[in-house]
């Protein structure tokens, strides 16, 4: 289109009400076609539609009135709960004594007083307001609560479990986590609300439960139960017992330093067993220091080769290689069964005693009318250890 403008077309004057009212017919130059006329209001054709007006006011009811303080009288109540025990309450642990169910640690039954452990939940926010309380065990692990239900700001609960819920048999698979699910109805301003939440045991409290139990229930069982920060992620797999993580109280350390003595890798048969895992290994003692991580089973390279001077100057060498170890015992042993006097040096070879093969111990020594070398032949692993760490406070 070239030159002047289009004689045909006409613009709108958007000034004039007849914008707001258009024939549904008309000359060539104006709207033409189907239209729906809005109603004015209070005469005014400017303003916008009653029917505009009505479905703001409809919006308005359904988001709620907004008063001069933001808070919105009719929006759901917000509604935070909080969780406390005897742990969350310790500096060590948690900056705050009540924490949210993420971050909630805690143990159940007997403590060192004989007493059940208590566990709390709170309404943090609204703050001050009161809930109907109601809480659940969740599995048969968990126990029981005697007193399930309350109604107030803060509801304190106190499980109890047995042996039978929480068994000390020897086995090989983790224990499940204790859980409970706790129900608030919260009445607010005049409105309710319901939340639900469940606090689940996190690995290292199902590991410092089973301590628990134990301290319970097995007869001779004094171990005390581990802190948080002694479960770690382990320095090697075979350190493992049935959980991912394991205590250490000082297996890598003693490990560590026996192999710099030894000069190369060392294989570990056993590290940490967690007390179910120590009655399924075999083991009679029940405060072994396996299971507080204080000791480790180890094997030289050679350890599956034949019976021979080779097989025996490498248990031999891994030997001396602990002892010279800071530790409280060191031993020779086949299985669970010791083989030779604890800590005790081996006879080196002389001219009167002398080691034909090799193998660094004299070829007629002797240990309780046993042929040492004999002795060495037997031997599954090398043990070493460390006694108990004095950690009482989380018992």
């Amino acid at each position: 289109m070239s030159g002047g403008q289009d004689p045909g077309l006409v613009a709108p004057n958007f000034n004039s009400a007849t914008m707001l009212n258009p024939t549904p017919l008309g000359p060539p130059s104006s709207f033409s076609g189907p239209a729906v006329s809005p109603t004015p209001i209070g005469g005014d054709p400017t303003r916008l539609s009653q029917r505009m007006d009505n479905a703001g006011t409809a919006a308005d009811r359904q988001l709620g009135a907004a008063p001069a303080n933001n808070a919105c009288a009719t929006c759901p109540v917000q509604v935070r709960l909080e969780h406390r025990s005897q742990y969350t309450a310790m500096r060590r642990y948690s900056e705050q004594e009540w924490v949210p169910a993420a971050r909630f640690i805690f143990l159940v039954g007997k403590d060192h007083s004989d007493a059940d452990r208590k566990l709390s939940v709170r309404v943090a926010e609204p703050a001050g307001a009161s809930a109907t309380w109601e809480v659940t065990p969740v599995g048969g692990q968990s126990g029981t609560v005697a007193t399930r239900t309350g109604t107030g700001n803060r509801f304190d609960y106190t499980p109890a479990v047995t042996q039978a819920q929480r068994p000390i048999t020897g086995s090989r698979t983790p224990n499940l986590p204790v859980q409970y699910r706790i129900k608030a109805t919260i009445t607010h301003n005049g409105r309710t609300q319901e939340i639900v939440e469940t606090v689940v045991q996190d690995e290292r409290d199902i590991i410092r439960q089973e301590y628990v139990d134990f301290r319970t229930w097995r007869t001779g069982f004094t171990l005390h139960v581990p802190y948080r920060n002694r479960i770690r992620e382990p320095s090697r797999p075979q350190m493992r017992g049935n959980y991912a993580l394991v205590v250490d109280s000082a297996m890598t350390e003693l490990l560590t330093a026996t192999e710099a003595a030894y000069g190369g890798p060392i294989t570990v048969s056993s590290g940490w067993r967690n007390p179910r895992r120590n009655i399924a290994a075999g083991s009679k003692v029940p405060n072994s220091n396996h299971q507080h991580g204080g000791a480790v089973d180890m094997q030289p390279a050679t350890a599956h080769s034949p019976a021979g001077p080779t097989r025996r100057g490498e248990y031999l060498r891994l030997y001396n290689a602990a002892r010279s170890v800071t530790a409280r015992i060191v031993l020779l042993e086949r299985m669970s069964s010791a083989l030779y006097p604890s800590s005790a040096a081996v006879p080196s070879p002389t001219a009167k005693a002398p080691d034909g093969d090799h193998d660094g111990i004299p070829d007629a020594a002797l240990q309780g009318g046993n042929n040492i070398q004999t002795t060495f032949d037997n031997a599954t692993h090398v043990h070493i250890d460390r006694a108990p760490p004095d950690e009482s406070e989380d018992d």
